[in-house]
């Protein structure tokens, strides 16, 4: 049920403002600090009102923050960077498996006079052009005095930086734009990060809380939320011939309090959305007012390095993310949405995630698998006939026997594998699927996957 709009007025201390619109970059009391020597123009403004670090082909690694004045945070118990910022790679190069420019951006802190610098929050997200608002918890410096922030730009070509709107100040959540209220249960749990979720045990965890409904809030026992054939699917009953609104939604709950920048990861496919408010996945620090992550449903995707700081909502701590979902047409059939192989982590943990998207029959599915052994071999095991347990040599795999070797190959660099795969016109068949590292013995999360 969707309740009246709510407005938070939340109090805040402002150390610092700045949005560039002078043009002045840096601005008064600001500088930039080269931290290499590197020959470089550095930050200047890009006439837009925003400060602005090219990517200065030619002139080898640059390393420039750009750096605030000395701020007093001794009147704060909690301190918070806020800031949006605009991110160009050019291009995916296939031969390194990276993206092109070799850059990053953090925010740094320093309490010497920049002297030296500690890294509070990472840009880790390579898409060629990502804009977000940011936001980076500094908490660690509050009371002290002397504190400058400063934005570091790392890189060398094909990559460049912007940012506006930067604050500092003791306001964790930020609510600038605010957020959407949503009744729906909550979990009594939150789980630890890195956290993987692909639905295969069949049932409902602490973490975990379903809520299906009629549009007006009521339990409705046609409104379909289940965790079927090893993925979450939600719409209207499939066998209902009562046409009538439905709404879905699954909350995990989260405890973010070990990593800091994260990213999600999902597969979903829908099978014929309309536009409606609910339809999407939001993020809420009390599991009444939400912001929005991904805003509808559209089509089959793998949902790729999302960073979980919308609306410039604080997810420091324990904080609940939802998959929402309205439909009036029984699930697969004209309406519904299946959501399936969730990852939350910094993107940078390293552990083994195997992800199998757009698995529809007679079309190509796309396998990966990240966080393996760089240039070690992969192997993929799949089954037909169940979800096991059976116990292997490498442990207890999610897949009953018989067990065929579905690939075995090398992953690159990175230590990661994607393949393309043609799926058979095999509509319903559900595959049990498996990776193994071959170099450590480590299993990847289970996937069971049914053909669409």
């Amino acid at each position: 049920m969707i309740l009246s709009t709510l407005i938070l007025v939340v109090s805040q201390t402002t150390v610092l403002s700045e949005d560039f619109n002078s043009n002045v970059v840096p601005p008064t009391g600001w500088q930039t600090i080269n931290l290499n020597g590197a020959p470089s123009v550095g930050w200047i403004s890009d006439s837009n009102g925003r400060a602005w670090h090219e990517d200065e082909s030619g002139v080898g690694q640059c390393e420039n923050i750009l750096a605030t004045p000395a701020l007093d945070l001794s009147g704060l118990t909690e301190a918070y960077v806020h800031f949006t910022t605009t991110s160009q790679w050019v291009g995916y190069m296939a031969h390194t498996g990276t993206y092109g420019g070799n850059g990053v951006s953090s925010i740094d802190v320093s309490t010497d006079g920049g002297v030296t610098w500690q890294t509070v929050w990472t840009d880790n997200v390579q898409f060629d052009l990502d804009t977000q608002t940011a936001i980076a918890d500094i908490s660690a410096y509050a009371g002290q005095t002397n504190v400058m922030v400063g934005h570091h730009y790392s890189g060398d070509y094909a990559h460049e930086v912007w940012i506006d709107d930067f604050r500092v100040d003791d306001d964790p959540s930020s609510t600038t734009v605010p957020g959407t209220p949503f009744t729906v249960n909550l979990p009594t749990s939150f789980v630890s990060l890195p956290f993987t979720e692909d639905f295969s045990s069949g049932t409902v965890p602490s973490y975990m809380a379903l809520t299906a409904t009629d549009e007006n809030g009521n339990p409705d026992p046609e409104a379909w939320c289940n965790i079927s054939n090893g993925e979450l699917q939600m719409g209207l009953d499939p066998n209902s011939t009562n046409y009538h609104d439905v709404r879905n939604a699954c909350v995990i709950g989260v405890d973010g309090s070990t990593l800091s920048n994260l990213e999600l990861d999902f597969d979903m496919s829908d099978f014929g959305e309309e536009d409606d408010a609910l339809d999407g996945v939001w993020v809420s620090r009390d599991g009444q007012e939400w912001w929005p992550i991904v805003d509808g449903w559209s089509g089959s995707n793998n949902y790729r390095d999302l960073l979980m700081d919308s609306g410039g909502i604080f997810l420091g701590g324990n904080f609940y993310l939802m998959f929402g979902q309205d439909d009036n047409y029984p699930y697969a059939d004209l309406d519904g949405v299946r959501i399936d192989n969730i990852v939350i982590d910094d993107g940078s943990s390293g552990s083994l995630s195997y992800t199998i998207s757009n698995f529809v029959g007679g079309q190509d599915a796309t396998l990966e698998v990240t966080g393996a052994t760089p240039n070690g071999t992969i192997t993929l095991g799949y089954s037909l006939t169940g979800a096991g347990p059976t116990n292997t040599q490498y442990g207890l795999v999610d897949m009953s026997l018989p067990i065929r070797v579905l690939v075995s190959l090398p992953a690159n660099s990175q230590g990661n594998l994607t393949l393309v795969k043609p799926v058979p016109n095999a509509v319903g068949t559900t595959i049990y699927t498996q990776g193994v590292d071959m170099t450590t013995g480590a299993l990847t999360n289970s996937l069971a996957e049914t053909i669409q």
